[in-house]
C-alpha cells in the first residue's frame, strides 16, 4: 500500500468524523437569547439626586440585551410619595414594564396590599393589572375580584366580579 493511499484514507476518516460530530448550531444563531450577565442572590440599586430611588433584588437573575429575567423577585420604589414593593416568584423586566407570575404580592407604605397569581406592573404610569383572581386588603378591609386595573398615581381601581368587606369606624 502506498503512503498516498494511507493518507487519503486517514483524511477521509477525519472528514467523516468531523461531519458526524459537527456541532448542530449555526454561527448565525440568535445571540439575544444568551444572557449577557447571570447573577445569584443580588440587589440592584438605582440612586438618583434625592438618594435611593429604586432597587430590584432576586435569588437568580439573567440580563439579556433587551430584558431581565429574575426568580424570587422583589422590586421596590422609593421615588413616589408612598414607598411600594412588589414580589413574585418570576419577573420579566423590560422597558420599565414588569410581567409577574407566581405569588404576586404588592405592598404600599400606607398598608394597602394586593395578592394574585399573575400580573403586570407599568413602572412609568404606576399601573398594576391582572387577568385572574386578586385580593386587596387594607386595615381590615378586603376586596376580591378578577381583572384588576389599579392606578396608584390617581388612586383609582376597576375590576370585574368584585366582592368586598369594608369596616366602618
Amino acid at each position: 500500500m502506498s503512503i498516498n493511499i494511507f493518507f487519503v484514507i486517514v483524511l477521509g476518516g477525519l472528514l467523516a468524523m468531523f461531519g458526524y460530530f459537527k456541532p448542530l448550531y449555526s454561527p448565525k444563531q440568535n445571540s439575544d437569547d444568551v444572557p449577557k450577565i447571570e447573577l445569584e442572590s443580588f440587589i440592584v440599586y438605582e440612586v438618583g439626586v434625592g438618594g435611593m430611588e429604586r432597587f430590584f433584588e432576586g435569588k437568580k437573575g439573567k440580563r439579556f440585551s433587551d430584558r431581565y429575567e429574575v426568580s424570587s423577585a422583589k422590586f421596590s420604589d422609593n421615588s413616589k410619595s408612598l414607598f411600594e414593593s412588589i414580589y413574585a416568584d418570576v419577573a420579566h423586566y423590560k422597558d420599565n414594564f414588569i410581567t409577574l407570575s407566581g405569588n404576586v404580592h404588592y405592598i404600599r407604605e400606607d398598608g394597602l396590599e394586593f395578592r394574585s397569581k399573575e400580573g403586570t406592573f407599568d413602572q412609568n404610569n404606576s399601573i398594576i393589572r391582572t387577568q385572574g383572581n386578586f385580593v386587596i386588603t387594607q386595615k381590615g378591609n378586603r376586596i376580591d375580584g378578577t381583572k384588576l386595573y389599579y392606578n396608584s398615581k390617581q388612586d383609582t381601581v376597576s375590576a370585574d366580579a368584585v366582592r368586598g368587606s369594608y369596616q366602618l369606624n
